[in-house]
């Protein structure tokens, strides 16, 4: 392989301009691609489309619409709702809305909604009435609203506050969803608020497409965040080489990789989406990771020849010291990135599309960097002039971190190997013990800070109505008018008095509610009767008098048209997506006690949209964890030729995955689709970690048969190069902690964590376990004469 690297690394250099012709017209072509890029916002992207919640959603938005539900809450700072100026405003966001051109028309709720009715009953038997037709203007029409009101039950914490200082405006949208967005919505919606809003009355607005709109405004500034990363990234390249030429080298073939990636991406159609706007820098990060290990070499490789042949050109001298060093460093770069390639590659099976989004970004960027790097850096570092004498001094200047590595070998070497194993386990087993605390959990409102508008606008409207967040109860029977039968609808109502009593839950509502006030009305409003009649006939007769004086579509959230399908709104107070699965788990037995034969209940909607998720999270991410470990095992076992060098690189990589998941435990943060991803970048770049230092340890081995010095020379060589490199990939991701968006910030803390452990498992833990155990995929015959050369020089430097 060394040879063969060799000879391509020749061929480079003697074609070097024709490379870097081809390379700048790939540019061209993919970087054309970068506008045919789509960010997609769908929430479809996040949830298996299999699971039985997501095809619920999916019917239920169907017959009934409430995917894209926004509450907007309206409250004077002094007194209750009965004041003209705030009803006045009630009725003017309702018509605004209403002829939103996303508006589902029909879906649009408030006291200043058409399909609002009171019921009521008189002497003629019913009177169905708009419950406010116009703003009132006097006392006495005051009155009678208010009495409309408190008549009306089901209206009471979904349209107006129980204490009637408040009251909503529940708004259903439709988006495009072959490009949905949900900033411009919520910044027409805003639009509205803002006018409504003044000194003495509040306006808020909460629901899920206030969430999606505020991911989307946060991603808006990724571009900013890369720049940044990118300045932070360029200063560890300088301070690695100090000189300009190894500072640009890897920027320039990481910012290549980053357009290659995103351009592939848009060429084959695939979608940018919120879990995929820090990638990028990921693979910035690694791009130029990589490159530094080559410069690395590079440097080392043409002080030596220098040294051997100091009269030579120092031209030829550096394209000399280019193919030497892609001998050396080719196969690795080649293995690590392959591996790499294909355990990012894995997760584009992920049913959940942002998951597999991530895998494909990742993928691509990685072998972007890994055609570059074989190609651009040495036909770059060959057409650009050799080194000056001060870069490769600065070069062999040794620093505070080289003397800590010393010191480290010394350790490793000297006998100590086993106790600093045993301390690296102690620590790992520390962190790890984190796991018991974890948290899986997918709230999108907790991706924003407690602080944020997002979050107290949705905490105010939690404390005065029953809930922001929806869950849907889908009763399904086999014949029309189905629901009409009086033991479904009571079945109904145990189901929505059950729901109603559960924490978190502040309000249920269905067609059994206006059954129940039709009922009562047509008994004089006597409270005994707020019931389900037993008689069928009967119950089709109410709704049939109803029809005479409501609209058409005044059931129409409600019930669909032939009386099959039925659903049941749940006002929930917390996103939290382990609360909806304890909510409809504990519903299960109620459905099978109390619903007939042929009549089946189904839960879905947003909230449980985003349990189906989170379900995804936990078996779909474990299972491509561990496939992306089986994979790594089988590739480094071929690359290093032993099963038990697949077993040295694949160890670590777990024991950083353990620790990485302790970490996110002890610091209380919820495991999520975000934070998952990070799992997968310690697999895809902590086996390149391994490989380098692997590789070098058996290379300085062969050459000195000295445990010591091939310890001591992998270290500053390979292991101060990835150090640096993990180093580069922390500090990228750093400045997102100043995001004010708690997804990037947690995001961050996880990365900068896992890299550090990472660095941590690579350069201490594999260089214990390998001199504690000498496998023989690294020894070999050179055992023996590499401990007596060890002991010898330990005595000598004592």
């Amino acid at each position: 392989m060394n040879t063969f690297f060799e000879k391509y690394a020749r061929f480079i250099v003697q074609k070097r301009r024709w490379v870097i012709f081809a390379i700048l017209l790939v540019t061209g072509f993919l970087g054309s691609r970068l506008m045919n890029l789509q960010v997609d916002m769908d929430q479809d992207t996040w949830v298996p489309q299999s699971h039985p919640f997501v095809k619920t959603t999916k019917t239920l938005e169907k017959m009934f619409g409430g995917r894209e539900i926004v509450m907007i809450g309206i409250a004077p700072k002094n007194g209750d709702i009965y004041q003209p100026e705030v009803l006045a405003r009630i009725a003017r966001i309702q018509h605004e809305i209403e002829n939103m051109p996303e508006a589902i028309r029909h879906n649009v709720i408030s006291l200043a909604a058409n399909k609002v009715k009171d019921i009521k009953g008189s002497a003629d038997g019913l009177e169905v009435q708009p419950m406010m037709a116009q703003v009132p203007s006097t006392e006495a029409e005051m009155n009678t609203l208010r009495e409309r009101v408190e008549r009306n039950a089901i209206y009471t914490n979904s349209l107006v506050s129980p204490d009637h200082r408040a009251a909503a405006v529940i708004a259903d949208f439709k988006l495009d969803y072959s490009k949905p967005s949900y900033e411009p919505l919520m910044a027409k919606i805003r639009a509205i608020m803002d006018r409504e809003r003044n000194a003495d009355i509040a306006v808020y607005a909460a629901g899920l497409p206030v969430d999606f709109g505020s991911f989307e405004h946060n991603m808006m500034q990724m571009p900013m965040f890369f720049g940044v990363a990118l300045l932070i990234i360029m200063l560890i390249q300088y301070y690695s080489f100090r000189s300009f030429q190894g500072m640009l080298l890897p920027i320039v073939t990481a910012l290549l990789s980053v357009i290659w990636a995103l351009g592939f991406m848009g060429l084959m159609g695939v979608h940018m989406d919120g879990l995929n706007t820090t990638t990028p820098i990921l693979i910035m990060a690694v791009a130029a990771g990589h490159s530094v290990q080559i410069l690395k070499r590079y440097y080392e490789d043409f002080q030596r020849l220098r040294t051997l042949e100091p009269h030579s050109d120092r031209k030829w001298l550096s394209q000399r010291a280019v193919v030497d060093c892609m001998g050396h460093v080719g196969p690795i770069v080649g293995t690590a990135s392959v591996i790499a390639i294909i355990t990012f590659y894995t997760l584009t099976h992920s049913e959940v599309s942002s998951s597999a989004h991530f895998g494909f970004f990742a993928g691509s960027g990685v072998l972007a960097t890994l055609i570059l790097e074989m190609t651009l850096i040495p036909a770059l570092r060959a057409s650009l002039p050799a080194p000056k004498v001060k870069e490769t001094a600065a070069e062999q200047k040794t620093g505070l971190l080289d003397r800590m590595l010393g010191a480290l070998s010394h350790g490793l070497a000297g006998g100590r190997a086993g106790w600093i194993l045993a301390a690296g386990v102690a620590v790992v087993a520390l962190l790890g013990a984190g796991v018991t605390f974890i948290n899986v959990d997918n709230s999108l409102k907790n991706f924003s800070r407690p602080d944020s508008l997002v979050r107290t606008d949705d905490a105010a409207l939690n404390g005065m109505f029953g809930g922001t967040n929806t869950v849907f109860f889908l009763v399904e029977g086999l014949q029309p008018d189905a629901i009409k039968d009086p033991k479904v609808l009571k079945a109904m109502d145990e189901l929505q008095k059950f729901v109603t009593v559960q924490p978190h839950v502040g309000k249920a509502m269905s067609i059994v509610d206006i059954v129940k006030r039709l009922n009562q009305a047509m008994h004089g409003d006597d409270p005994a009767y707020f019931s389900i009649p037993d008689d069928k006939a009967l119950v089709a007769q109410y709704l049939f008098m109803y029809s005479l004086s409501g609209g058409p579509k005044d059931f129409s959230s409600y019930i669909d048209g032939d009386y099959k399908r039925a659903a049941m709104w749940v006002f929930v107070k917390t996103d939290s997506t382990s609360y909806a699965t304890a909510l409809h788990d504990r519903a299960q037995a109620l459905i099978k006690d109390k619903f007939p034969a042929g009549v089946t209940v189904r839960m879905g909607g947003s909230l449980a949209q985003t349990v189906a998720g989170n379900n995804a999270l936990t078996q779909d991410k474990w299972r491509s964890v561990w496939q992306m470990v089986a994979v790594v095992f089988i590739l480094s076992s071929l690359a290093l030729r032993s099963l038990v060098g697949g077993l040295f690189v694949t160890l670590p990589l777990t024991i950083v995955v353990f620790a990485n998941f302790g970490v996110m435990g002890w610091l209380g943060i919820p495991l999520d689709m975000g934070t998952m991803t990070t799992a997968a970048m310690a697999i895809g770049i902590g086996a390149d970690y391994e490989l380098y230092l692997l590789f070098r340890f058996k290379e300085e081995l062969g050459r000195t048969h000295d445990s010591y010095q091939a310890t001591y020379r992998s270290l500053v060589t390979s292991g101060k190069a990835v150090i640096y490199v993990a180093l580069s990939i922390a500090a990228g991701y750093s400045f997102l902690l100043t995001s004010g968006f708690a997804f990037y910030t947690r995001l961050a803390v996880m990365v900068i964590a896992t890299m550090i452990v990472s660095g941590f498992v690579a350069v201490i833990f594999l260089r214990a376990l390998t001199m504690v155990f000498k496998p023989r995929f690294i020894y070999g015959q050179h055992n023996a004469r590499a401990a007596a050369g060890a002991a010898i020089r330990l005595e000598e430097r004592a």
